[in-house]
């Protein structure tokens, strides 16, 4: 099974990225885009797992959720990774202390169950769409398509796992974590 543990985002917050997301477009020539009910924020890609791990992944999360209040983060602008004339579009999220420190602790707890680190630390994003081909450069997108920064709440992290089916990816939520003082999991 394939799976990360992520963020998940409000529907209101999916419903504006989606906005985002059509506003985009009209700048592209073409692009595989993302699912509104698929975005979200990767904290750790673990790939291929043994449905056996799945608990010694909840114990690392509960751990982690232990040691991390709830707090709120703030949508940033859109970016884009580059390969070429295509690329990932995504829209970042502006720096946060307590993101940054719930990654850390979950590094930790993934470690002590056995789990390797991320190996290309957190960079948080939210992909809106893959191999997006801009029709002149990517700068012209991201002058055309502003975004208003709105905040959300971060209230649990989730082992997600990721389906094919036919040409669709589908994100399973295998299992919630709410953060220390919203309760056990959801």
């Amino acid at each position: 099974m394939r799976t990360f543990i992520a963020i998940e985002l409000s529907p209101d917050i999916r419903e504006y990225l989606s906005e985002v997301q059509t506003e985009t477009q009209k700048y592209c020539r073409r692009g595989n885009y993302t699912p509104q009910d698929n975005f979200h924020i990767t904290l750790h890609f673990l790939g291929e797992i043994n449905p056996s791990d799945v608990e010694y992944l909840q114990e690392a999360m509960f751990d982690a959720a232990q040691r991390n209040k709830a707090f709120d983060l703030k949508l940033g602008q859109i970016g884009f990774f580059g390969r070429g004339e295509r690329g990932i579009l995504w829209a970042g999220v502006e720096k946060s202390d307590p993101l940054q420190r719930l990654f850390f602790n979950l590094e930790k707890s993934l470690e002590r169950q056995g789990f390797a680190r991320e190996k290309k630390g957190l960079s948080p994003h939210i992909t809106l769409g893959r191999e997006v081909e801009p029709q002149r450069g990517f700068s012209d997108v991201q002058k055309a398509v502003v975004m208003d920064g709105r905040s959300f709440a971060v209230e649990k992290i989730t082992l997600m796992e990721s389906v094919r089916r036919g040409p669709r990816l589908i994100y399973k939520p295998l299992y919630r974590q709410l953060l220390k003082g919203y309760g056990n999991k959801r």
